[in-house]
C-alpha cells in the first residue's frame, strides 16, 4: 500500500515516536478568530510508522458520531492489536478485520472510501466555518500519520478547506491539571474530571468522545460552570475560544511531518549499523535509538561518517562526531565511535545484540539450565514482538556475529 518513497524514508521501527515533537514542547500558536466547529477526532492504526495504515477512525459531537473500521492490506502489530483489541483473520480466501473481545467481524471499507466519508461528515459539520479537531495524545503523532494518508490519496486540499487545525487536548489538560494530577491519560482525566471511574479507551470512538468532553469540562471550569454543559448541547463560546487558542493550524502539523521525513531519511542511512542492534532487548534498542537520533539530529549520513573513517581512522570519526558535544554526552560520543569503528574496521567484530540476561540474578547463577528456562519466561519476552522472542533473537545473533556463538550454545543444553 504505502510507496516506495515512504518505505524508505520509515527505515527504523518506530520508535519514531520519539521523534515527534512532544505535545508539551511548545505552547501551540493557536488560530485567528473566527466561527470554528469543535469536533473530537481520533484514529486506530495497523502501527506507530508513517507506512502503517488506519484500521479505525471516527469523529464525536454532542449531537452525532461517526466510526468507520478500515481494512488494511497489512496485518496490525501486537501492540496494536493489544491497543485497539481487534485483529486481521483469514476465512476462506478473505481477509477481515475481528474484534478480539466480542469474536465478531466488524463491517470494513478500503483506507480512501473511509476517509472520503470522513471529509463528507465533517463537511457537514462545519457549516459556515472551520472545524478543529481535538484530540488526546502525548506526541503529535495521529495529526502527522492522518495528513500522510491524505496526502496518499491526494485528499489534502479537500482536508485544508475544512479543517483548519488540530486542538490537542494532553496539552491542554497538562497546562491546567498541573497541580492537581500526576498523569494526564485519558483514563486518569476521566475519572477525576468527568467521575467516569471505568471509562475504555480501546477504540477510536471512545477516546474521541473523551477527548472532546475533557476539552469541554476544562473550559467550563475557568468560568466556574462545571456542569453546564450537556449530551446534545453545542459547543460553548468559552470553550470554542479554549479550543482554538490551544490548537495548531493544519500548515504548522505539515511543517513538522515534512521535517520528520528529513530526519528520517537521514536515520534512515545508518540502517547498516543499527539494524542488528535493534535486534537487541527493549533496554539496549532504547540506547540504540538514541544514538541514532543524535547523529540525525546533528544532520549526519553515513557516507560522512564512512569517508571519515577511510581517510583518518578514528580522528576523522572524532572530528566528524565532535560536533554532537552541545547535544550529547562524552560517553555517547565514545560509544558511537566504538561502534563505527568496529562497523568499518575489517579487523574487528562488528558490534551486535547482546544475549538477554535473566532478571533474577539469583536463578541465573544456580545453573545453566536454569538460566535458559529464566530467559524464556521473563515478562518483556513474552510480551515483546515475535521479532524480539529469546529463540529468535539467539538465532540472529549466531547466524550474523561470529562472537557471540559461545553464548548462544548453552540454549540447546538448557531445553534439554
Amino acid at each position: 500500500m504505502a510507496m516506495v518513497s515512504e518505505a524508505k524514508v520509515n527505515g527504523g521501527e518506530l520508535e519514531t515516536t520519539a521523534e515527534l515533537p512532544p505535545a508539551l514542547a511548545e505552547k501551540p500558536a493557536g488560530l485567528p478568530p473566527g466561527k470554528y466547529a469543535l469536533v473530537g477526532w481520533d484514529m486506530d492504526t495497523t502501527g506507530r510508522r508513517l507506512i502503517d495504515e488506519i484500521c479505525q477512525i471516527a469523529a464525536y459531537t454532542p449531537k452525532q458520531s461517526y466510526s468507520q473500521y478500515i481494512m488494511p492490506y497489512g496485518d496490525l502489530n501486537p501492540g496494536a492489536r493489544r491497543r485497539h483489541n481487534v485483529r486481521v483473520v483469514t476465512v476462506g480466501r478473505y481477509r477481515m478485520l475481528k474484534d478480539t473481545n466480542t469474536h465478531k467481524i466488524l463491517k470494513t471499507k478500503s483506507e480512501i472510501s473511509a476517509l472520503s466519508d470522513f471529509l463528507d461528515w465533517l463537511e457537514k459539520e462545519k457549516g459556515d466555518g472551520s472545524v478543529i479537531l481535538i484530540y488526546h495524545e502525548p506526541r503529535r503523532l495521529s495529526p502527522t500519520m492522518l495528513l500522510e494518508a491524505l496526502t496518499r490519496y491526494k485528499l489534502l486540499d479537500r482536508f485544508k478547506s475544512i479543517v483548519a487545525g488540530f486542538a490537542d487536548s494532553y496539552a491542554l489538560a497538562a497546562d491546567k491539571c498541573k497541580a492537581t494530577v500526576k498523569s494526564v491519560s485519558l483514563r486518569v482525566l476521566a475519572r477525576v474530571l468527568l467521575d467516569a471511574d471505568s471509562l475504555s479507551v480501546d477504540s477510536a470512538l471512545e477516546r474521541a468522545t473523551a477527548a472532546y468532553r475533557i476539552v469541554e469540562h476544562l473550559a467550563q471550569g475557568e468560568q466556574q460552570e462545571v456542569g453546564a454543559g450537556g449530551e446534545g448541547v453545542s459547543a460553548s463560546k468559552d470553550m470554542v475560544e479554549t479550543a482554538r487558542a490551544w490548537a495548531r493550524p493544519v500548515h504548522t502539523e505539515l511543517e513538522a511531518l515534512a521535517t520528520l521525513k528529513k530526519l528520517l531519511e537521514r536515520q534512515n542511512t545508518f540502517r547498516p549499523v543499527f539494524a542488528p542492534l535493534l535486534r537487541s532487548a527493549r533496554p539496549e534498542r532504547k540506547r540504540v535509538t538514541q544514538l541514532r537520533r543524535l547523529l540525525a539530529d546533528a544532520g549526519l549520513l553515513y557516507d560522512q561518517l564512512k569517508d571519515a573513517w577511510q581517510d583518518q581512522k578514528l580522528e576523522g570519526l572524532e572530528k566528524q562526531l565532535a560536533g554532537l558535544t552541545v547535544s550529547a554526552k562524552e560517553e555517547d560520543i565514545k560509544e558511537l565511535i566504538e561502534i563505527f569503528d568496529c562497523h568499518f574496521d575489517p579487523a574487528k567484530e562488528p558490534k551486535g545484540p547482546k544475549p538477554r540476561i535473566p532478571r533474577n540474578k539469583n536463578r541465573a547463577a544456580s545453573s545453566a539450565g536454569e538460566t535458559g528456562e529464566a530467559e524464556g519466561s521473563t515478562s518483556e519476552s513474552q510480551n515483546s514482538s515475535p521479532h524480539n522472542s529469546p529463540n529468535k533473537t539467539s538465532n540472529d545473533v549466531a547466524a550474523g556475529d561470529p562472537s557471540q556463538k559461545v553464548s548462544a550454545a548453552p540454549e540447546p543444553v538448557a531445553a534439554n
